[in-house]
């Protein structure tokens, strides 16, 4: 591989709401890197005092049922069996489509900021970075593509989704050029590998969670006490990797060290081609 071929870096940024993921993402303007952010949660607000140019976003919401829906639905459970609960069929799956409208923004990134498009997020430079938050929106809108508002998800249900969530997340790491930053929530699971209880990123089942970290360059935990946000790389209790930083606790929250540490390896950033 060339030095101008370089892909960017793939960072997984794991930990509890209010751990400072979002923020971080600022730290990519001090490499030169513009962010362009999906939005599955209404977290956008953390980066609001940073002008248009600077940061662009996307805000995707889940999808959400109508009163009507809701009453229709709560009236099924309330009248049948769990029996027959699992054997109704297609629940409304046209309107779970949010997981197709991200894939529409993916190959054509509109910008909800300054109403411009960016192009497939697959022909970018590295000079930019595709950042997903979070996660936990990408499972629900490929649990939504499955079972729609179905309230019984069978076993087949669920690896339906976790296949189709497998292949997205494959795409954003493998095929794009351009730095790819993925937000995620974290759960305890239990590591059937090596025993005991991780701490793994939140996902759609304990068989998909050691999976993702799988196609990531590095996994970090964040980690909040009183008023001081850190990183770390190190925290045994938790499934963490790191090609580009030191394995450690306590480490400053910024990506600036990351990108450094890639070009140290040959990264060169370069500039996005218009189409």
């Amino acid at each position: 591989m060339s030095t101008q071929s370089m892909q960017g870096v793939n960072v997984l940024l794991i930990g509890p709401s209010g751990s400072g993921k979002t923020h971080a993402v600022r730290t990519f303007l001090e490499a030169g890197i513009t962010p362009f952010c999906v939005f599955t949660e209404p977290g956008y607000e953390t980066l609001g005092d940073l002008e248009p140019h600077k940061v662009h976003w996307h805000y995707l919401p889940p999808a959400i049922q109508s009163w009507a829906e809701m009453m229709d639905m709560a009236s099924k459970v309330n009248n049948l069996s769990l029996e027959s609960l699992s054997k109704l069929g297609d629940i409304n799956k046209r309107a779970n489509a949010q997981l197709i409208k991200f894939y529409e923004l993916c190959n054509n990134f509109v910008c909800q900021r300054d109403g411009k498009s960016y192009g497939d997020v697959a022909k970018w430079g590295t000079d930019r970075v595709l950042v997903v938050d979070s996660l936990t929106g990408l499972n629900d809108m490929a649990m939504g593509l499955q079972v729609g508002n179905k309230p019984v998800r069978s076993q087949a249900d669920w690896g339906v989704a976790q296949n189709v969530l497998e292949f997205c997340i494959k795409k954003l790491t493998m095929d794009t050029k351009c730095h790819f930053l993925l937000i995620a929530h974290v759960e305890r699971e239990v590591d059937e590998v090596l025993g005991g209880n991780k701490i793994m990123v939140a996902t759609l089942g304990k068989k998909l969670a050691p999976k993702i970290p799988l196609n990531f360059s590095d996994v970090i935990l964040t980690v909040k006490q009183g008023d001081k946000f850190t990183w770390s790389t190190a925290n045994v209790q938790a499934d963490l990797k790191t090609r580009n930083l030191r394995i450690a606790e306590g480490l400053n929250p910024s990506f600036l060290p990351i990108i450094e540490s890639w070009k140290k390896h040959g990264g060169v950033i370069s500039p996005t081609v218009a189409s």
